[in-house]
């Protein structure tokens, strides 16, 4: 860990090396010469750790070389005060503006480029901590690093770590402790509160999908050949997840498909106007390709069969509803 380090003597590759040994080991890529400016000041904060950075533009790569020779694991929760940072880690990619807040793991590689001079607080949360005092109350316990767009409390936390980068080489052990536990409830708030959001976000994308699906299958319940892979593959996901789909719905796709075939079977011997097709045209008619088959499972859902509910409807001891 690197305390107050400041240009002495606008040596670039100086430079360069501390920021290599800075808050954690990384490899820097200097990106626009001359380098000229890099200052990281150390701030405890109890079993924490801020971290106040100004810096010229530059790529920080941490490595898998870098992980191993440091053995740091804490989790980082960044904000940017000036400038803007492009970030790459594991899966997620995203361009941190300020305001913005952004949390990562130490113990991955990942990629942090510094388009322009920039300010940046990077609070470091112990493993074990964040574990049993954030990641223990989200339900997603895969962690991945996000971008946490400023607004409601992500720009309250955000102005407490400004604050603090000010005022915190002034708190006693004490008023450490204070501030760290009201920073460990924030965090896990944000990401609750982030959480949520992007499950209510994922619900909406499949009730639209799940609608779009139940359309396509009302258009085509009639095709005999319609099946779970056809339903999938012109919905563009694949048949793993359609069923995943439906069985979220309580049904599965086959037993909507015969469902629907089934009513529009009824209906149809109910209706007058379709008294001069026989009872097989009708199961033709609606995707049944086995006469038999259909008269068996039109009785086993209505309880009586198809020939018989006709000549009831044709006799007016129905009703045509």
């Amino acid at each position: 860990m690197a305390g107050e380090q400041a240009p002495s003597d606008n040596n670039s590759e100086h430079l360069r090396e501390s920021v290599e040994h800075a808050h954690v080991e990384v490899a820097a890529e200097i990106r626009d010469k001359p380098f000229e400016n890099f200052i990281c000041r150390e701030m405890p904060l109890a079993k924490l750790e801020l971290f106040d950075i100004h810096i010229d533009p530059i790529a920080i790569h941490r490595r898998s070389e870098d992980i191993a020779r440091d053995a740091n694991v804490d989790y980082l929760l960044a904000t940017q005060l000036e400038g803007t940072v492009l970030v790459n880690q594991g899966n997620s990619e995203f361009t941190q503006h300020p305001g913005d807040l952004a949390i990562m793991y130490a113990g991955q590689p990942y990629s942090i480029v510094h388009t322009q001079k920039s300010r940046r607080l990077i609070l470091h949360i112990p493993q074990d901590i964040y574990r049993e005092r954030i990641l223990a109350h989200l339900q997603d316990r895969e962690f991945r690093s996000r971008l946490l767009p400023g607004g409601g409390l992500v720009t309250v936390l955000h102005s407490i770590l400004v604050s603090l980068s000010t005022e915190a080489e002034n708190l006693g052990i004490k008023d450490q402790y204070t501030v760290a536990e009201s920073l460990l409830e924030l965090t896990a708030a944000v990401l609750r509160s982030e959480a949520d959001h992007e499950y209510e976000l994922q619900h909406a994308r499949q009730s639209a999908l799940f609608r779009r699906i139940l359309e396509f299958m009302e258009s085509n319940y009639t095709d005999c050949e319609l099946t779970p892979e056809k339903v999938a593959a012109a919905n563009g996901i694949s048949v793993r997840y359609l069923h995943s789909l439906f069985n979220q719905a309580g049904i599965t796709v086959s037993k909507w498909i015969w469902e629907r075939r089934l009513k529009a079977c009824r209906e149809d011997l109910l209706d007058p106007n379709m008294g001069h097709m026989r009872v097989s045209q009708i199961a033709f008619h609606r995707g049944f390709n086995d006469p038999a088959h259909f008269s068996r499972a039109f009785k086993s859902r209505f309880d009586i069969s198809p020939s018989k509910l006709r000549q009831l409807a044709g006799e007016g001891k129905l009703e045509s509803s």
